[in-house]
């Protein structure tokens, strides 16, 4: 028997990258890349012609404002015509009008609305102002003025506001029905006007309290005086009491001295002061000429 010996078929190798795996993937990669870059220049071109775009349109942009804003006055639709002021009853609608600032035909849009508030602000009396376009023709001005609580005296009469500020000269011929803070000279105010601003603030607090409880009281405060030293010392209409409250706690003082005056009773009127600048008491004070249990008296204590 013969035996034929067959050489076995070697296979071609082939080399690294010559497969048809990797030519197709090479084929592939090199239409991806292609395709890459195509968007890439498109996105430059883009940008480059809306930078082109954007700056011509800002070089022409002053123009363009000008004839619009010059066919517009000639037009007329848009110019102010009309100004509508709600809220001021002390502030005079010449002044608003005079801080507003407007030009010769000035176009309802064509202006900053915050420095025309911040001007009228600055108006004596102004406490808020906010100011609202109403086209095509019309403005609207909103005033929140400041409320006088008190007038304060040193060379004549101040309004101050509720937080204690001076809002400006009380006007004459008005009836003011206002407690009056008084104890401080021109000369001690010029000299230390941060010391006497914060005593305006505590006169301030003790009539906001007093408001928020006046009505537990038949009295009404007449008049209120300062002291760097002692504080805040008030009087009231009806029986003429001295009530010395000090620099602080005047919630807490002021109950005190509610439940004193319950406990006195009819004697109440024989009391000239209360010092309720203590912890935990309140010293009363009586009148020269009166009486209490048909004794003289002096001084009475209360814990």
């Amino acid at each position: 028997m013969t035996w034929l010996r067959f050489k076995k078929k070697e296979s071609r190798r082939l080399r690294p990258g010559n497969s048809r795996k990797d030519i197709r993937q090479a084929r592939n990669f090199d239409g991806s890349d292609r395709s890459s870059r195509r968007k890439t220049m498109l996105l430059i071109a883009t940008v480059c012609f809306i930078g082109l775009g954007c700056g011509g349109l800002w070089l022409w942009l002053p123009t363009l404002v000008k004839n619009a804003d010059s066919r517009l006055k000639k037009s007329g639709n848009f110019v102010v015509k009309e100004i509508v002021i709600e809220g001021n009853y002390r502030c005079r609608r010449e002044d608003i009008i005079k801080a507003l600032a407007l030009n010769f035909r000035q176009l309802t849009f064509a202006f900053s609305l915050s420095r025309a508030q911040a001007r009228i602000q600055a108006l004596q009396f102004v406490k808020e102002a906010t100011i609202y376009r109403r086209l095509p023709d019309r403005l609207q001005i909103v005033i929140e003025e400041c409320q006088p609580k008190a007038l304060f005296y040193i060379d004549k009469l101040y309004m101050i506001d509720g937080d204690g500020r001076v809002i400006g000269p009380a006007p004459a011929g008005e009836a003011l029905d206002f407690p009056v803070i008084s104890g401080v000279s021109l000369e001690e105010w010029r000299q230390r006007p941060q010391v006497w601003q914060r005593l305006l603030h505590k006169a301030a607090e003790l009539l906001q309290i007093w408001d928020e409880r006046g009505q537990q009281w038949s009295e009404k405060i007449a008049q209120i005086e300062l002291d760097e030293v002692c504080g805040v010392t008030f009087f009231t209409t009806g029986r003429n009491w001295e009530i010395q409250l000090g620099l602080d706690k005047y919630r807490e003082r002021l109950d005190r001295w509610r439940r004193v005056l319950q406990e006195l009773g009819d004697r109440a009127s024989a009391v000239k002061y209360f010092d309720c600048t203590g912890e935990a008491s309140v010293v009363v004070g009586l009148r020269p000429s009166r009486t209490m249990k048909g004794m003289k008296a002096e001084k009475y204590g209360q814990n």
